[in-house]
């Protein structure tokens, strides 16, 4: 049996200065991983997002520190300082114009400042930094990479897996191990379920055909969830919700009419308790396609980052479909307002048929995912 754990990442500060937010992300709310020399960034706060322009915009503290750069804020010229392989770096918010030593040179957007935070477009990381930057449209991430650790990569002297993570160099006969999770709790806690390499090893075989499902399958969990993690009382709407549902459900519940029909009264009902509560959240779901693991027959189960703030809620207890009513196979409990909760749960997944894993007809097989019974942790960021 499992020890779950449940604590809260304290609530966002703010590290360049008191400065009112004017910008925000367009309709595309899904996580973008951002990956620097084969590590996963972890995020404290402001996520990545696609602006309403269609650029990519990251934080540049993050991005930049994990690229071996000093970043400082000039709080009275709005002003990003970077110093990065000796040169000096400047950016004003507001200003599409970026000066490297006394150089200038414009990008296509400028920096903005979104919940506290300082973002700028890939472009900025790509120009400016000297890095190389790859957009993986099937996993909705981007990849960068600097020169000296390319060299590692095309020397063989670190492997990376089809997402472009470093893998471990003590591995197992279980688990695809990445180095970026080793430092969490994530191997420990879900140990009893180490089937990992067994499910993907025939399909990594070749990994390009092994990426193009998992990214399937990881974007049909993306997108339920970008719904679910969005709610907010005052704009839901009843069929969105239940479309976006349905196009991320196993075949077995959208091919079945009756299942179908049972399915969208549950939804339903949710979205009026989202109205009645008074619910409003933000959050991401980040799959983890190197951990996919099997239990029993036909099920799939698909490890999950998930992050996610209440902003509102009357019933803390009760605020998403994974812990809203639950059956005996989830827990319910209050949750904490204007915190970011960061951890992980399982996402089971199924199909139409016992052998059927990768068809269109494969995805999620309930509701109840971010709270079951001994599949989730969540705790402090490290």
């Amino acid at each position: 049996m499992f020890k779950k754990t449940i604590a809260i990442v304290a609530t966002a500060s703010v590290i360049f200065g008191a400065i009112p937010a004017f910008a925000a992300p367009g309709t595309d709310l899904k996580a973008i991983p951002v990956i620097v020399n084969g590590q996963k960034v972890k995020f404290p706060d402001t996520e990545p997002y696609i602006s309403a322009a269609g650029n990519t915009m990251v934080p540049v503290r993050f991005v930049s520190e994990k690229l071996g750069a000093d970043v400082k804020w000039d709080n009275t010229t709005q002003t990003v300082l970077i110093s990065y392989n000796g040169k000096n770096i400047r950016m004003s918010v507001g200003s599409k114009e970026v000066s490297v030593d006394g150089v200038v040179s414009t990008l296509d957007t400028s920096a903005e400042i979104y919940d506290t935070r300082t973002m700028v477009p890939l472009r900025f990381v790509s120009e400016v930094l000297g890095s190389e930057v790859i957009w993986d449209q099937g996993a909705h991430s981007v990849r960068v990479t600097d020169a000296a650790y390319k060299a590692k990569v095309d020397s063989g002297e670190v492997e990376l897996d089809p997402w472009g993570r470093e893998l471990s160099q003590t591995q197992d006969t279980s688990w695809y191990r990445l180095t970026d999770l080793e430092p969490t709790n994530f191997y420990s806690f879900y140990s009893q379920y180490k089937t990992s390499r067994t499910f993907i090893t025939p399909k990594y075989a070749r990994n390009d055909i092994y990426k193009d499902h998992a990214d399937v399958l990881a974007n049909k969990i993306r997108s339920y969830y970008e719904a679910q993690l969005n709610v907010d009382y005052r704009t839901i709407n009843e069929t969105d919700f239940v479309n976006a549902f349905m196009k991320s459900a196993s075949g077995k519940i959208t091919m079945d009419a009756y299942l179908k029909s049972e399915w969208t009264k549950v939804l339903k009902s949710y979205v009026a308790w989202v109205k009645k509560n008074k619910v409003i959240a933000k959050g991401y779901a980040d799959p983890e396609p190197m951990a996919i693991f099997t239990i029993l027959g036909p099920i799939v189960w698909y490890p999950v980052h998930f992050k996610f703030m209440i902003l509102s809620s009357v019933d803390t207890a009760q605020t998403f479909a994974d812990n809203w009513n639950v059956s005996s196979n989830s827990e319910s409990f209050k949750l904490k307002t204007g915190v970011w909760y960061n951890g992980y749960s399982v996402i089971s997944m199924t199909s139409v048929g016992a052998n059927d894993s990768w068809s269109d007809k494969f995805g999620l097989r309930t509701l109840e995912n971010m709270f079951s019974f001994d599949m989730f942790f969540y705790d402090y960021d490290k």
